[in-house]
C-alpha cells in the first residue's frame, strides 16, 4: 500500500510539473483536467477519501466547462466548472440515490431540526464567499419556512454585478445535519459573449420608466369566472388585461428604447457564427492565495484522469470524420468538441460540430463519434430554410433552387446506413417512403424493422439527405433482442375504426365558431376595438373527450387501450354517527392518516395489517384491499424497514394487543433498543406490577411521551387486544404531543 500511494504522488508531481512547462500547441485533455481538478479542490476542500472520479470537458463557443464526478461507497459528488476552475454548480448524491443527499429523519422527521434556518444560511454564505468573484455579491433568500419534518433549507439570490443587479441567479442547498451543502448552481458571465460592460448610464430611471410606459396597452372585457360544475352559476365580470406586446428595454449608454423581440427577430435572420469568445473573470482560482498546503491528485483522481488517455483531440477527430465522403463536410469548419464517459464501460463519446457560412445563411453538423477511434454513431444537421435559399435577384425573379428526387436521394441514403451499419439495415425497409420521382431540396429518411409484412418503428434507423446527395444526419434506435408475436388473428382495419371512433361521445352542444361581425349594435365595441371576426356560440355536433388517454385499438382483441389512471381516493368515513372517536379520527383522516374504503370500523377488533396501514399512512403510504397480496407485501416490507416487526413476526390477521400497539409504534420511533434495558423503568399505570418486564419499558415510555395514559381505570391492560379506534387515539395522541 505504501509504495502504491508513493507512486500515485509520484505521478501526481509529475502532472502539477507538466503544467507549469511551457504548453504545445493545444494542452492535451489530461493535463487541462488535472489543473481544473486541483483548482476545484482547493475552493472547496474536497476530501482525498472518494474511490472513483472522472472529468469530461464541454468545449462550447463560450468556453470549456468541466464536468467532474467524485465517488465513494457512500456519496457522489457532480461538479461543473469553468477552465479556470470556477465552480457553477454542485450536486451531491447518496450513493444510489437520484436526490441530494440528506440527513436522516429520525423519530420520522418529527422534531426540530438540528439547526435554524439562520445557521443553515450562514453556511450558504460561506459557501458562496469561496465561489463568488470579487465584483459579485448575493443577498440570500430563504425558499421555505421553517419546519419540523425539515432536512434541508434552500436559499435563493439574484447575483449583483459590479454593484447592479443582474440577471444571473443562485441556489445552495444546505443539508441540516452537518451543514454540508448539497447542491448548488448559479448563473455565471461564461453563459454569456463578451464581458460585462460599465457600471454607468447617460439617463435616469425616471426618464426610462416613461418610454417604458409607453410600449403598455389594456383591454377592457368581460372573462368567465365559472367553476366549470354543472348546474353553476356560469358568471361573467370585466376585467382590464393586458395586451400582448413587444419586449423592450432603455440602453443606458444611449438613452435610446429598444424593441428586444424584433432585434431578437434580427439577430435570428441575420446571425452568422463568429470568432471565439474570450471571456474573462473578475477573479478565478489562479488569483486566490495559495493554500499552506497544495492539494494533490488521489488515486482514484488519477484513475478518471486515466480515463481520457488515448482520448482523440479534436482535430484528429475530424480526420476520421472527413473520410467519410458522405458526409459533404470539405467546406465546413471544425469547431467546438465535447466529450461524455460511460459510467459501465469507460468508453467516451465525443460530439463534433462543424460550420459552414453562406449568403443564404448557416448550415450546421453535430457529429457524435467514438472518440478514441473516431467510429461514426450519429449526426445531425440544419440549415436556412426554404425562403432564406430563394434568394431574390436585382429583377426580383427567385433563383430556381437545387433539388433532388427522393429516388436518388434513398439510394444515397441507403448506401451510406449499408457501409455503416449493414446488418441492422438490411433488416428494414422504407418507412412511409415519398414518390420515387418527387423532387426537393432535401428528404428525411425513416427505415424501420418489418417482420411479418408489418413495420416496427420502435427499431429504425434515419438518414436526411440534401440536394446535392450529401447526409446531412442519421441515427439508429436498434434492439436485436425484440421478439415478435405472430400476425395471426387480427381484426379487421374498419373494425378497429369502428372501436377508435367509439371510443369518444358525440353530443349536440354549444361550440365556439367564429362568425365576421356586422354593423349591429350589440357588436359595436367588439368593432371598435378592432376585430372583424370573432367567436360566437353555435349549436353543433364534435368528437367530445375520450374517457381517459387512449393509445389506440388491440389488434387481436379489438379493445381500445386506454391508460390506466386511478384518481386519488379521499379518505372519510361514513360510520362515525355518534362514536366517541368521531372528532379524532374525522381529523386523522383530513391528513390522510387512517384507512381508505370510506369505512373507519371503528370498534373492530384491530388486526396487525390494519395497525401498519394506519402507521403507514404517517408517512403518506396508503394501500386498499385493491393492492392485493402485492400491496401487502410492499407494506410489510415498509414495516421491516421502520422497525416495526420482524419478518419472523408478520401474521396479517393476529389481533393486536395494547402493548403490542405501543411496542410497534415506539420501535417505529427508535425508543426500541431503551425500552428493552431492564431494571431501569417505572410507570403509574394501576396495574403497573402486572406488565410483564418485556413490556415495562415500552408503557414507561409512552407514558413520559404523554401518548398512553390507560383505559378508564388507569390501567395499562397489555394483554387486551385494541380497536381501531383506540389505535387511531395513539397515533393522534403521537402526532400532538
Amino acid at each position: 500500500m505504501k509504495l502504491k500511494k508513493f507512486a500515485a504522488a509520484l505521478t501526481a508531481g509529475a502532472l502539477t510539473l507538466s503544467l507549469a512547462a511551457p504548453a504545445l500547441a493545444v494542452e492535451a485533455a489530461d493535463a487541462r483536467l488535472a489543473k481544473v481538478t486541483l483548482a476545484v479542490k482547493a475552493i472547496l476542500d474536497i476530501s482525498d477519501e472518494y474511490t472513483e472520479f472522472y472529468g469530461e470537458p464541454d468545449e462550447t463557443a463560450l468556453g470549456t466547462r468541466w464536468s467532474l464526478s467524485w465517488d465513494s461507497d457512500d456519496e457522489q459528488l457532480r461538479i461543473t466548472a469553468t477552465d479556470e476552475g470556477k465552480v457553477v454548480s454542485l450536486n451531491r448524491w447518496e450513493k444510489g440515490s437520484l436526490e441530494p443527499v440528506y440527513a436522516s429523519q429520525g423519530d420520522r422527521g418529527r422534531k426540530f431540526p438540528p439547526m435554524t434556518m439562520l445557521q443553515a444560511k450562514g453556511y450558504a454564505q460561506a459557501f458562496l464567499d469561496r465561489v463568488l468573484a470579487d465584483n459579485e455579491a448575493v443577498v440570500l433568500e430563504e425558499n421555505s419556512s421553517e419546519s419540523l419534518s425539515a432536512t434541508s433549507y434552500t436559499f435563493q439570490g439574484d447575483v449583483k454585478l459590479n454593484g447592479l443587479a443582474s440577471p444571473m441567479s443562485v441556489s445552495v442547498r444546505v443539508r441540516l445535519s452537518d451543514g454540508e451543502i448539497t447542491r448548488f448552481w448559479r448563473g455565471d458571465v461564461s453563459d454569456y459573449a463578451g464581458d460585462p460592460g460599465p457600471a454607468a448610464t447617460s439617463t435616469t430611471a425616471e426618464k426610462a420608466r416613461e418610454q417604458l410606459k409607453s410600449t403598455l396597452s389594456m383591454r377592457l372585457e368581460y372573462v368567465l369566472d365559472w367553476d366549470g360544475k354543472d348546474g353553476s352559476e356560469k358568471k361573467a365580470v370585466l376585467r382590464y388585461l393586458p395586451n400582448s406586446t413587444d419586449e423592450f428595454y432603455v440602453d443606458a449608454a444611449t438613452g435610446e428604447l429598444v424593441n428586444l423581440t424584433e432585434l431578437r427577430d434580427k439577430l435570428r435572420r441575420d446571425y452568422e457564427a463568429g470568432g471565439g469568445v474570450s471571456n474573462k473573470f473578475m477573479a478565478s482560482a489562479g488569483d486566490a492565495a495559495a493554500p499552506e498546503a497544495a492539494p494533490t491528485l488521489t488515486p482514484t483522481e488519477l484513475e478518471g484522469v486515466a480515463k481520457l488517455e488515448g482520448v482523440l483531440d479534436k482535430d484528429a477527430l475530424d480526420q476520421k470524420i472527413r473520410a467519410w465522403g458522405e458526409l459533404g463536410l470539405k467546406d465546413y469548419t471544425l469547431g467546438t468538441a465535447s466529450y461524455t464517459v460511460d459510467r459501465d464501460d469507460s468508453s467516451v463519446t465525443a460530439r463534433v460540430s462543424y460550420a459552414k457560412n453562406t449568403e443564404e445563411g448557416i448550415y450546421r453538423r453535430n457529429v457524435a463519434v467514438d472518440a478514441k477511434t473516431g467510429e461514426l454513431k450519429s449526426m445531425s444537421g440544419y440549415g436556412p430554410g426554404r425562403y432564406e435559399l430563394q434568394i431574390i435577384d436585382s429583377d426580383k425573379e427567385e433563383k430556381p433552387l437545387k433539388t433532388i428526387s427522393a429516388k436518388n436521394a434513398q439510394a444515397k441514403a441507403s448506401a451510406f446506413l449499408t457501409k455503416l451499419w449493414g446488418e441492422q439495415f438490411a433488416k428494414t425497409e422504407a418507412y412511409n417512403a415519398p414518390d420515387a420521382a418527387e423532387k426537393a431540396i432535401g428528404w428525411s429518411f425513416t427505415f424501420a424493422q418489418k417482420e411479418n409484412g408489418y413495420f416496427f418503428p420502435g427499431n429504425s434507423i434515419s438518414a436526411q439527405v440534401d440536394a446535392d446527395g450529401y447526409i446531412v444526419s442519421f441515427s439508429k434506435r436498434f434492439d436485436d433482442e425484440v421478439v415478435f408475436d405472430s400476425a395471426d388473428g387480427l381484426i379487421s382495419l374498419a373494425a378497429a375504426v369502428d372501436a377508435w371512433c367509439e371510443s369518444y361521445p358525440v353530443e349536440l352542444a354549444y361550440l365556439a365558431v367564429p362568425i365576421a361581425l356586422d354593423m349591429n349594435e350589440k357588436f359595436e365595441l367588439l368593432r371598435n376595438a378592432g376585430y372583424a371576426y370573432y367567436n360566437a356560440l353555435k349549436t353543433g355536433y364534435a368528437l367530445g373527450a375520450q374517457d381517459g388517454w387512449c393509445s389506440g385499438v388491440d389488434a387481436k382483441t379489438g379493445e381500445v387501450v386506454r391508460e390506466k389512471r386511478e384518481e386519488a381516493e379521499k379518505m372519510t368515513y361514513d360510520d362515525l354517527t355518534g362514536h366517541w372517536a368521531k372528532d379524532i379520527l374525522d381529523e386523522l383522516a383530513r391528513f390522510n392518516v387512517g384507512w381508505l374504503g370510506g369505512k373507519a370500523e371503528p370498534d373492530k377488533t384491530l388486526t396487525q395489517l390494519d395497525y401498519l396501514k394506519l402507521l403507514a399512512s404517517m408517512d403518506g403510504y396508503t394501500v386498499t384491499e385493491r393492492d392485493g397480496e402485492d400491496g401487502w407485501d410492499w407494506l410489510y416490507d415498509y414495516a421491516y424497514r421502520q422497525g416495526l416487526l420482524t419478518q419472523a413476526e408478520r401474521a396479517e390477521d393476529e389481533a393486536v394487543t395494547r402493548a403490542g400497539m405501543v411496542k410497534m409504534l415506539l420501535n417505529s420511533l427508535g425508543y426500541g433498543d431503551v425500552a428493552r434495558l431492564p431494571g431501569i423503568f417505572r410507570c403509574d399505570f394501576t396495574d403497573a406490577a402486572s406488565i410483564p418486564e418485556a413490556d415495562l419499558g415500552y408503557a414507561a415510555l409512552a407514558q413520559a411521551l404523554g401518548i398512553v395514559s390507560g383505559d378508564g381505570v388507569g390501567n395499562y391492560a397489555p394483554t387486551r387486544t385494541s380497536t381501531r379506534a383506540e389505535a387511531a387515539v395513539l397515533v393522534w395522541n403521537y402526532l400532538k404531543k
